[in-house]
């Protein structure tokens, strides 16, 4: 009887339990303590829906808003948001650009689809329409200096471009192209760390006119001066890093004591050590053999000669060099083969006061002539003389035997008082840079004396069209500049297609000439008689 009575309470207690669900009944019928996990929100999609932030009880299954169980939640979900549709237009490919049909794109999850309901997504290929090539006679050439190509009857795009392939008569083999002599191969920057030489005429990161060049060859480097002021030491480091990759100037030049040659040698005012001399390693330092300069940048310049010398830099004066004294030499070879050599020209004002003389600090400049021997015997020469004026050229011309040049860095900025008939008519260069601000008022009040001189352009002129500078003032009373050129880049390799090597320019900004500037045309004049 008590089995019988026992069995009929259970069924009831069961029957209860099930016609009461949840908590409630389970904490006063069997004492239940929620066991509680919180669930983080979750935002719903264009397609599954989320949920907002509750508690869930795992004993009982039910959810709720709050840790301690007192507000049950009847529903945690959050409903899918659907995709919101804009159509996007069809677009017509090109020769080399591919085009799109049209489809529709979602805003939010940027899901693309044929229809406008969202229900059908398109692929890639549904959407894209291939690039269709360009279209053109392959028989029909035109070219110039740099090489030949054909033109796209579609967009007029230059298309298939190759270097000449000069055949025993002087023409092209391909497009008929006769070779002149005035011909100017346009490079690429791509080539350029690969080139067998490379000589580069920085930009200077600001409005003052300075030198700075950088010739590379192979894993050889050398640096010849570090204008304009001591901030530009963070932009020629920057950019002689991309060449120097292993930290080491094997030489370096320091033509003459102005600020506008040797101040990024030091470094930003307050922090010297930003400066050339403090972030790379120097094998040898050639420097000025005299000079009269007294300011604080000399001093401070100085100083840091003498820190490279502490580090094992070999530091030589020019005048040194020509009497090969004290170990130092006139020639340098900078490659294994022994082929492109630097060498240290000799100059009257090595030895002698330049005080009476006009530009004075200027006739101490170190001059040098980089010789590159080619195939068949022939040589390029390039020559840089720092700010030589006229009659410092004088001399060097009578004590130096000087070949025809290649390319000649711009005396003196492009003053009017450099670059003078006696040195022009021995060395008849191809190719001119000038390292300056153009038009800046710097250094020169009257306009026509402004870099690059009118007088400068009037004997170049006589010689050459191929004048290149690298910066162009806008108002140098608020500092303002651009690029002209940019970094100018002249480099020596054998392009695909060629049978010989080739001196190629490249520019960083552009490639115009001097006189095709827009500066030129409304403050220069081109000489008559002029190439």
């Amino acid at each position: 009887m008590k089995k019988l009575f026992a069995a009929a309470a259970a069924a009831v207690t069961a029957i209860s339990v099930a016609a009461f669900s949840g908590c409630d009944v389970l904490e006063s019928i069997l004492g239940h303590v929620h066991d509680m996990s919180y669930i983080a929100a979750k935002e719903a999609t264009c397609t599954e829906g989320g949920n907002i932030e509750y508690y869930h009880c795992s004993g009982c299954g039910q959810d709720f808003a709050d840790e301690a169980g007192t507000e049950r939640l009847r529903s945690v979900v959050t409903k899918a948001l659907g995709h919101d549709l804009e159509y996007v237009e069809p677009v017509a490919p090109t020769c080399t650009a591919d085009g799109a049909n049209g489809y529709y794109s979602c805003l939010r999850c940027e899901g693309r689809f044929i229809d406008e309901a969202g229900e059908t997504a398109a692929t890639d290929e549904e959407i894209v329409r291939p690039a269709e090539g360009h279209e053109c006679d392959e028989n029909e050439w035109r070219g110039d200096g740099r090489g030949h190509w054909n033109v796209c009857d579609v967009c007029g795009a230059q298309v298939n471009f190759a270097v000449h392939t000069y055949g025993e008569g002087g023409a092209c083999t391909v497009c008929g192209y006769e070779a002149g002599e005035d011909d100017i191969i346009v490079g690429n920057a791509e080539d350029i760390s690969s080139a067998e030489l490379s000589i580069h005429f920085l930009e200077l990161g600001n409005a003052y006119t300075g030198d700075c060049t950088l010739i590379k060859v192979g894993d050889t480097e050398v640096l010849i001066d570090a204008g304009s002021r001591k901030g530009s030491a963070s932009r020629i480091c920057e950019y002689v890093s991309e060449y120097c990759t292993d930290g080491v100037l094997e030489y370096v030049i320091a033509t003459h004591a102005h600020q506008d040659h040797i101040a990024g040698f030091v470094g930003n005012a307050g922090d010297p050590r930003t400066g050339v001399m403090y972030q790379f390693k120097i094998g040898t330092l050639i420097q000025f053999a005299l000079t009269d300069a007294t300011t604080n940048i000399y001093e401070e310049y100085c100083e840091a000669v003498d820190y490279i010398q502490s580090r094992g830099t070999e530091v030589y004066t020019a005048a040194q060099c020509i009497a090969r004294a004290d170990g130092a030499q006139a020639e340098y070879y900078l490659d294994e083969a022994h082929t492109i050599s630097m060498t240290v020209l000799d100059s009257y004002y090595y030895y002698n006061s330049a005080k009476k003389t006009e530009g004075e600090e200027n006739n101490y400049s170190v001059c040098m002539l980089l010789t590159q021997q080619l195939e068949g015997g022939e040589e390029n020469n390039y020559l840089f003389t720092g700010d030589l004026e006229a009659e410092g050229e004088r001399h060097l011309v009578e004590m130096n035997d000087l070949p025809r040049v290649e390319l000649f860095k711009g005396g003196h900025h492009g003053s009017y008082t450099a670059s003078s008939e006696v040195l022009l008519n021995v060395i008849q260069p191809k190719y001119v840079a000038v390292c300056c601000c153009a038009g800046s008022t710097e250094y020169a009040k009257d306009p026509n004396h402004t870099f690059p001189a009118q007088e400068f352009i009037d004997r170049v002129a006589m010689y050459t069209d191929k004048i290149y500078c690298t910066t162009l003032c806008i108002d140098y009373a608020e500092r303002e500049y651009t690029s002209m050129n940019g970094d100018i880049v002249f480099y020596y390799d054998r392009a695909e297609g060629e049978d010989t090597g080739s001196l190629k320019l490249w520019c960083s900004d552009n490639m115009l000439k001097l006189k095709d500037t827009d500066w030129f045309k409304q403050n220069r004049t081109w000489p008559q008689g002029g190439v």
